[in-house]
């Protein structure tokens, strides 16, 4: 008797609603599938780092930045306290290929993300997928939504704390500082989340911050690797806060326009709002970076709003960021334990 309530109990209360779902979310299911599929293979064929240190075919210039990147994580966890994890001390061969790609999307006359919602993660401004092929399909979806889309490569993922994530060889063509941001920002995934525009934002903030801390400590300031770091990261500075303008000055001119009925009226002003970001991209001056305004030209004629939520979406609090860690006295540690404080995570 027991076995037949518990027997109808699993079908009624979760049987039932879990077959109903699966026929009412089908697409989503075979997603979760593929996108499951993808990241197990690359979990599966990854190597554990002992065993790539014993491997005479690997080359001594894989196996340093490997080692590199576990002083890094060590530094992370005993300078910066950030939550310690089995992530990144696995290696994934790509053979030169590209294995991930991200779609994003947007309203193509307001700053508005597309998102997709995702049981227990909820919206997600952002897409992942595996196989090139599919991207391409979900892009060309969006576009004849009549929305802005674009399609990106991922140099590194977290997947917050479900896969072990493993360093992607495409991750050891970067700097030793461009490295210790990219393992640094991924690993602040893994210690807090509390949505996806704080989160990014708040990855890039201790990612750049930490690889500083890190360098400083490890080389000195007057270092070739400090130098090197900073000079990149003065060019990004520049880049940065032009985007940033340039996404406050185009929401603006969308809000004025936001009752107009005229598509062709609001298509005129858009190409003038492009213009304008792309003539003033022109006049900046770059220590190195001197194809920018040619670039960003290309981008937004293909991508339109997006290319300008890509940086809201991971730079539009640095400042806020900044302010809150100077109160701090410059502490990333306890900038760290604030923010976790704050998310109610525990310590």
């Amino acid at each position: 008797m027991r076995f037949r309530y518990l027997r109808f109990y699993f079908t009624d209360f979760f049987l039932l609603p879990l077959i109903v779902f699966c026929l009412v979310q089908v697409d989503l299911m075979v997603y979760g599938l593929r996108m499951g599929k993808g990241q197990l293979e690359i979990v599966w064929n990854a190597r554990p780092f002992g065993e790539v240190y014993a491997d005479v075919t690997v080359s001594e210039e894989v196996k340093s930045k490997l080692h590199l990147i576990e002083e890094i994580k060590q530094f992370a966890y005993d300078s910066i306290g950030l939550k310690r994890s089995e992530n990144y001390s696995t290696f994934f061969d790509q053979k030169g290929q590209q294995i991930m790609f991200v779609v994003t999307a947007s309203e193509r006359f307001s700053l508005t993300p597309h998102v997709w919602h995702f049981p227990i993660l909820g919206d997600m401004p952002y897409k992942g997928f595996f196989v090139q092929a599919k991207a391409k399909e979900e892009y060309d979806r969006l576009k004849l939504l009549g929305l802005d889309a674009d399609i990106g490569g991922a140099s590194g993922w977290s997947t917050l704390g479900w896969f072990k994530d493993p360093v992607l060889s495409s991750m050891l063509k970067r700097s030793e500082g461009d490295l210790a941001e990219l393992i640094i920002h991924e690993l602040t995934h893994g210690t807090v989340f509390i949505n996806v525009d704080y989160n990014e934002n708040l990855a890039t903030f201790i990612g750049v911050t930490g690889a500083t801390w890190y360098l400083t400590s490890r080389y000195g300031k007057d270092s070739e690797q400090y130098i090197t770091y900073i000079n990149g990261n003065s060019d990004e500075a520049i880049r940065t806060d032009f985007m940033l303008y340039s996404a406050n000055y185009a929401d603006s001119v969308y809000k004025t326009i936001a009752l107009q009925k005229d598509i062709q009226f609001k298509k005129k002003v858009r190409v003038g709002v492009f213009d304008s970001i792309v003539a003033r991209a022109k006049r900046l001056n770059f220590s190195r970076d001197s194809t920018f305004g040619v670039r960003l030209e290309k981008r937004l004629a293909k991508s339109g709003n997006t290319v300008l939520l890509q940086y809201t979406r991971y730079t539009a609090k640095q400042n806020d960021f900044f302010s809150q860690l100077k109160q701090l006295n410059n502490d990333l540690r306890l900038f760290i334990r604030k923010i976790l404080q704050q998310d109610g995570a525990p310590l």
